[in-house]
C-alpha cells in the first residue's frame, strides 16, 4: 500500500543528493585530468587515442555540469526516477574515460606510471562511494568502469606487485560495494522515518481538522437545539406560572392548560426526533426487510397527508404501481413522511407527485417525491441535510419545523443501503428519488394496511409496574388507573418478585432501565417472566422503559422479544403500545388454540422470529397494521407528522 509513496521519497531525495555533489564532481575531474595530462605528459603513448580519450573525458565532464545545470533550472522536466537515471549515463560517460585510460600507463615505458594511475583511480573510486554510493544504478555503474580495467591489466602483467596490487583492488571492489550496500540501507531507513513522520503529520492534521470539524458542528447543532429546547421550556414554565394567579377565570386557566399541553408536545416532538438521529448515528436501528406491495404504502402514506395538501389546494397524486419491494416498510414509512411533509410545508400552490421509475434499472427502481413547491438554490444543497438548517426559516420559527427531516431522510436512506438524490431549482420544485430494490410477489405474508377490529382494552387489566423513582411510579399508577388498570408498584426486581408472590398476576409488566443496586430492567424482566412461566403464566406482555439510546443490552432485549420505548414516553403513546401489544397476544393465543398441532411449532418458531425484530416507530393512525404492531416500540420514536428540513 505504502511502497509506492516511500520509494517516490526516496528518488526524491536521491535526485537532491546526487545532483548536489556534481559542482564539486566538476572540479574534481578537472583536477583529475591535470594530474593525469601532468603524468603523461613527458611521453604520452598513443597521441591520437590519447587526446581522443582526454577530450572525450573533459567533454563528458563538461556535459555533467550541463545535466546539473538543467535539473536545476527545469526540476520538473523529468520524473525523479528520470533524472536518476540520466545520472546514471553520466556516471557511465565520465568514469570510462579515466577507467580506461590506464592502458595509457602500461603502454608507457615509465613503470611507475600504472601505479600512479591507479592511486587516482581509487581516489576517484572514493568519491564515488561518497557521492553516489546510496544509489545502487549509479554507484554500480560507475565503480566497474573505474576499477575493473585496473583490475584486469594488473593480473595481466603476471609479476609479483602486480598480482598483490590486483588482488588488492579487488578486495577494495568488494569492500566498497559491501559498505555501499550498509550505506544505501541506511538511506533507505532514515528516508522512510521522514516519509513515517510526515505521515504522521499529514495524519495528525486531517484528524485535527476533523475533530476540528465534528467540535464546531457539535456547537452549532447544540447551540440550535439548546435553542428550540429552551423555546417551549420557557413558554411552558411561563404558563404554568399564570396558572397560580387568583384572578384567572377558568376558561382561562383551561385556555393556559391547552397551551402548556401544545408546547410539551413540541418539546417532545423535538426530543424525539433528535434522538431519532442520535440513535441512527449509533447504529442501533436495524434494518428488517420484508417483500411487500409498494402501492400499499403509498396509499398509507398518502391518506395522511392528503388532508394537509387538501387544506392547501395541493393535489397529492400517487402514481399506481405493481411492483414488489424487499425493503424495511417501516423505515421506508418514516423516509415518505419526511419527504411528503416538507412537500406539503414548501407547495404553495400545484401538485405534489408520489411514484415509482424503473430508470434503466433491470431490479428494482427508484421511489420519487415530486412537488411544484419554492424549489432549493443549487448552492443550498448540501446545507439541507445539515442538523437545524433551513432555507425558508430564517427566524427559526418553531411552527415550521427545526430542520431536522432532511437529515433523517438521508441517513435512513444510508442505512437501507441507497443515496438520497435532489434535483431542483428555485421557483421549479424540488425531486427526490432514492433507490429500492425489487422482491418476490410470492414472498408477501400479508397487506400492510390489513387492520384489527376490537383492539382489546386497558380496563381490567393488571400492570405491573417496576420503577425505582416514586414519583414515575405515582405517575404510572395514576395514568393507568385512569385507563381502568389495576396497577402494582415496584422499587426494585425484589419488590416485584414478592408481588408474584403475593398472587398478583400481571397482564403487562413495565420496567425501568436502570435500576436500584446496579440492577437492570432486563434483569429484572427476565426473573419476572421466568418466574411467571414457572407458574404456568406465560404470554405476559413486557415492555422497557429506557433513556439509554444504546447499550449492549438492547440488542440482547431485541432478541428476547422485549419491546423497548425511549424516554420522554406520552400517555398517548404508552396507551397505544400497550393495546397493541395485548392485541397481538390475543392473536397468538388465537393462533395457537385453532392451529393444527403439527403447525404450533411452526407458529412458536414465526412467533419467536417476529419477537426478534427490534421496533423502530410509533404510528397515530387507528387501526395499525400487525406489521406496525409487531415493531411498534422498535426504538420508542414517536413519529412527528411533520419533519421538516
Amino acid at each position: 500500500m505504502r511502497a509506492d509513496p516511500i520509494q517516490h521519497a526516496i528518488d526524491e531525495d536521491l535526485v537532491r543528493v546526487l545532483y548536489a555533489q556534481d559542482p564539486i564532481a566538476f572540479f574534481s575531474h578537472w583536477f583529475s585530468i591535470a594530474v593525469l595530462l601532468a603524468i603523461y605528459w613527458p611521453a604520452i603513448p598513443s597521441p591520437p587515442l590519447f587526446i581522443a580519450c582526454f577530450g572525450f573525458y573533459a567533454a563528458a565532464n563538461c556535459a555533467g555540469l550541463a545535466l546539473w545545470i538543467c535539473n536545476r533550472r527545469y526540476p520538473h522536466l523529468l520524473s525523479p526516477r528520470g533524472w536518476i537515471n540520466l545520472h546514471a549515463l553520466r556516471g557511465v560517460l565520465l568514469y570510462s574515460a579515466p577507467g580506461l585510460a590506464i592502458w595509457f600507463a602500461f603502454q608507457s615505458p615509465q613503470s611507475d606510471l600504472p601505479l600512479l594511475h591507479t592511486v587516482m583511480l581509487v581516489t576517484l573510486a572514493a568519491g564515488v562511494f561518497m557521492s553516489n554510493g546510496f544509489d545502487l544504478l549509479n554507484f554500480a555503474t560507475a565503480i566497474p568502469f573505474l576499477l575493473f580495467p585496473s583490475i584486469v591489466l594488473h593480473f595481466g602483467v603476471h609479476t609479483f606487485d602486480r598480482t598483490i596490487l590486483a588482488i588488492v583492488l579487488a578486495f577494495f571492489f568488494c569492500a566498497i560495494n559491501v559498505y555501499a550496500l550498509s550505506y544505501r540501507k541506511l538511506f533507505q531507513q532514515v528516508v522512510q522515518a521522514r516519509v513515517d513522520q510526515q505521515y504522521l503529520a499529514e495524519s495528525l492534521a486531517v484528524q485535527k481538522h476533523v475533530a476540528e470539524e465534528a467540535s464546531l458542528a457539535k456547537t452549532r447543532f447544540f447551540a440550535a437545539a439548546s435553542h428550540d429546547l429552551r423555546q417551549p421550556l420557557h413558554a411552558i414554565g411561563l404558563l404554568a406560572a399564570s396558572l397560580n394567579e387568583p384572578a384567572a377565570t377558568p376558561a382561562q386557566h383551561a385556555k393556559t392548560a391547552e397551551h402548556i399541553v401544545y408546547n410539551v408536545e413540541a418539546l417532545n416532538q423535538l426530543f424525539n426526533q433528535v434522538l431519532d438521529l442520535a440513535r441512527l448515528e449509533s447504529g442501533v436501528t436495524q434494518v428488517i426487510r420484508l417483500d411487500f406491495r409498494l402501492s400499499e404504502l403509498f396509499e398509507r402514506v398518502g391518506s395522511q397527508y392528503r388532508p394537509q395538501a387538501a387544506a392547501k389546494g395541493l393535489a397529492l397524486r400517487i402514481a399506481p404501481t405493481s411492483i414488489v419491494v424487499h425493503d424495511d416498510p417501516v423505515l421506508l414509512e418514516r423516509v415518505l413522511s419526511n419527504l411528503l411533509s416538507n412537500a406539503v410545508r414548501y407547495t404553495e400552490e400545484g401538485a405534489i407527485w408520489l411514484g415509482f421509475r424503473r430508470a434503466g434499472r433491470s431490479t428494482g427502481g427508484y421511489i420519487e417525491v415530486r412537488d411544484s413547491g419554492i424549489g432549493i438554490p443549487p448552492e443550498e444543497h448540501e446545507r439541507i441535510f445539515e442538523e437545524f438548517y433551513q432555507v425558508a426559516n430564517p427566524q427559526r420559527d418553531a411552527r415550521q419545523g427545526h430542520g431536522l427531516g432532511l437529515p433523517t431522510v438521508k441517513r435512513l436512506v444510508g442505512l437501507l443501503g441507497g443515496e438520497l438524490q435532489l434535483r431542483s431549482a428555485p421557483g421549479r420544485g424540488s425531486v427526490f428519488r432514492f433507490p429500492v430494490q425489487a422482491g418476490e410477489a410470492s414472498g408477501v405474508v400479508a397487506s400492510l394496511n390489513e387492520t384489527v377490529a376490537g383492539a382489546p382494552a386497558a380496563q381490567g387489566r393488571r400492570v405491573l409496574c417496576i420503577d425505582d423513582e416514586p414519583s414515575i411510579l405515582e405517575g404510572l399508577s395514576s395514568l393507568l388507573g385512569r385507563w381502568g388498570c389495576t396497577v402494582r408498584g415496584a422499587r426494585d426486581e425484589t419488590a416485584a418478585l414478592a408481588a408474584l408472590d403475593d398472587g398478583f398476576l400481571p397482564d403487562a409488566v413495565l420496567c425501568d432501565y436502570q435500576l436500584a443496586n446496579h440492577r437492570t430492567g432486563a434483569q429484572a424482566l427476565t426473573a419476572v417472566r421466568n418466574k411467571l412461566a414457572r407458574s404456568g403464566h406465560e404470554g405476559v406482555v413486557t415492555l422497557l422503559i429506557t433513556g439509554d439510546m444504546a447499550s449492549a443490552e438492547l440488542a440482547a432485549l431485541a432478541l428476547q422479544g422485549i419491546p423497548v420505548l425511549h424516554k420522554p414516553v406520552t400517555a398517548a403513546r404508552l396507551r397505544r403500545t400497550l393495546d397493541m401489544l395485548w392485541q397481538q397476544a390475543e392473536r397468538d393465543k388465537t393462533r395457537v388454540a385453532s392451529a393444527p398441532e403439527s403447525s404450533v411449532a411452526q407458529m412458536a418458531d414465526a412467533a419467536g422470529a417476529a419477537g426478534r425484530m427490534e421496533k423502530d416507530v410509533s404510528r397515530d393512525v387507528a387501526g395499525a397494521p400487525p406489521f406496525a404492531a409487531q415493531r411498534e416500540a422498535r426504538h420508542g420514536q414517536e413519529s412527528a407528522s411533520p419533519r421538516e428540513a
